[in-house]
């Protein structure tokens, strides 16, 4: 949930707390990751949203206008704000295929700040995380709380953030797209749920509307180029074009459609399900495709955001700091 922040200390209001709407409607909102997640080991800091690592605490501050998303925008759930999201995907997203898997993940709770000032201004930063361990250091984890807060030791993902991959995407991203910020909204809280194995099917369920949401995107591309009504074997023919695969002939993520089915629809044309019939590893071919598809829709070309990084220097490193061998492009 959500609370503002006074002139004096922020606090957050016990977690077990019915729903709070906060006054502010812009301003700068702070929110911690919880410990649950993986996360880079360095800061980005940019005029108007920040990722901010400490030893103990890992949170993002960005600016937001909700005035700005009124005619679509609504929810009775303190979720990540689209700018928030738009950071969150911009540092979930400079990961190549075969390149591991990272789950983020941002806590229900958030302070909000009536002022708008460089998030790269180390000043303004420092009263940014005076206010949220003030805040922290009062919260009551009562029994709605869903995952740990902060302070906290964290989990490291192994690659070095690929920092100008991340600015791009970041760049291209527009947080008043309702469109692509469902999609990419969806995305994370895929990964976000599979922090907690007792979720792991239910994983899926929002990949799948990150999918349709993708799918639609890859529509409007279409159109661009004079087709009127594409079809997803059309659609699954651009994306085919575009990372230079043979064409396959099957619709848009067709396999996944079907997971999709047999999955939602207990009785189906498939057959009767008393199990979702779905595999560990179908939830990270789905999320690490889109993961791919997403960062070519908005950078329009096809990279390995860790390409550079991967050396014989950087896994000797690895090597030496964890005391045994690593596998390369683990």
């Amino acid at each position: 949930m959500t609370t503002d922040a006074p002139s004096e200390p922020g606090f957050l209001l016990p977690l077990n707390h019915p729903l709070t709407f906060s006054r502010i409607r812009q301003g700068t909102i702070v929110r911690p990751m919880s410990p649950f997640g993986t996360y880079w080991k360095s800061s980005s800091l940019l005029a108007d949203a920040a990722y901010v690592v400490r030893d103990d605490l890992i949170f993002t501050a960005c600016h937001f206008d909700n005035d700005a998303h009124e005619d679509e925008y609504y929810t009775e759930h303190d979720e990540p704000t689209p700018e928030e999201i738009r950071l969150l995907a911009s540092l979930a997203l400079p990961i190549g295929i075969d390149r591991g898997f990272m789950a983020q993940y941002p806590h229900t709770t958030s302070i909000r700040i009536a002022e708008v000032r460089p998030l790269d201004d180390p000043h303004f930063l420092q009263e940014i995380e005076t206010k949220l361990r003030s805040a922290l250091g009062s919260a009551n984890d009562g029994p709605r709380t869903d995952a740990p807060l902060p302070p906290s030791p964290y989990n490291h993902f192994h690659w070095p953030l690929p920092i100008t991959v991340h600015r791009q995407v970041y760049a291209a991203i527009d947080p008043h797209n309702h469109l692509l910020i469902r999609g990419l909204g969806t995305w994370l809280k895929g990964a976000q749920l599979h922090c907690h194995q007792s979720f792991a099917e239910e994983a899926n369920y929002p990949l799948w509307i990150s999918l349709d949401a993708s799918q639609a995107i890859v529509f409007e591309e279409l159109r661009a180029t004079g087709l009127a009504n594409p079809t997803s074997l059309d659609a699954q023919n651009y994306i085919h074009d575009a990372f230079g695969e043979e064409r396959s002939g099957l619709k848009y993520f067709e396999e996944f459609y079907e997971d999709r089915i047999m999955t939602i629809h207990p009785q189906n044309r498939f057959g009767i399900f008393g199990f979702a019939p779905l595999g560990h590893d179908e939830f990270y071919w789905l999320h690490n495709g889109l993961r791919e598809v997403f960062r070519y829709l908005l950078l329009e070309s096809v990279i390995d955001p860790q390409a550079e990084h991967d050396t014989e220097e950087f896994w000797a490193d690895m090597q030496a700091r964890a005391g045994k061998q690593v596998p390369p492009h683990a």
